[in-house]
């Protein structure tokens, strides 16, 4: 009887790269006062079949320098999903709140802004060129929203105290 060879299992960063966007899109999130503060803290979450999440993090800044951190995840149980959500924003506010949104507005969320500060002369961070595959792609299929991205008259201090301090911290999920 012979052994049917399985096929070599894929690296977390191959299987991003090469199948994430097959799997289905769970549930994306934002933390609830992305507008004001002009700092978007984003989780995508897509499931695989056996229950699990890869998840993609993006935090972006909508006045200036557009994605800023990005994290990926790979096969995570639900518990560390929650986990996630509810560190977004324990440093930020009592009254701050991670909040779901659909898939169109994480989307334009993310390469509106980058597209806005490459203006600026930013470019995204070094590991988006692996968390863009939990993204589909940026192809004019997704629904365009209309957001506005630059300087706020009356908010270039905010701007400058959050260069100072960067409240969202992903180095607490590795």
């Amino acid at each position: 009887m012979t052994k049917k060879k399985q096929p070599p299992q894929l690296s977390p960063v191959e299987y991003i790269r090469t199948k994430a966007r097959l799997l289905p899109i769970y549930k994306c999130y934002i933390n609830s006062y992305w507008i004001e503060a002009a700092m978007a803290g984003i989780v995508i979450a897509r499931q695989h079949k056996n229950g699990n999440f890869t998840i993609g993090v993006y935090f972006v800044d909508t006045f200036r320098r557009g994605l800023f951190k990005s994290a990926y995840f790979f096969s995570k149980d639900e518990s560390f999903l929650e986990n996630l959500k509810d560190n977004m924003v324990s440093n930020v506010s009592d009254r701050a709140m991670v909040v779901e949104i659909d898939y169109a507005l994480t989307h334009n969320i993310i390469y509106g802004s980058i597209a806005f500060a490459s203006t600026q002369g930013f470019k995204p961070i070094k590991d988006f060129e692996i968390s863009k595959y939990l993204l589909e792609e940026d192809d004019g299929k997704i629904e365009h929203i209309d957001i506005t991205f630059g300087k706020n008259e009356g908010r270039e201090q905010e701007e400058k105290e959050n260069d100072d301090k960067e409240s969202l911290d992903i180095n607490y999920f590795k």
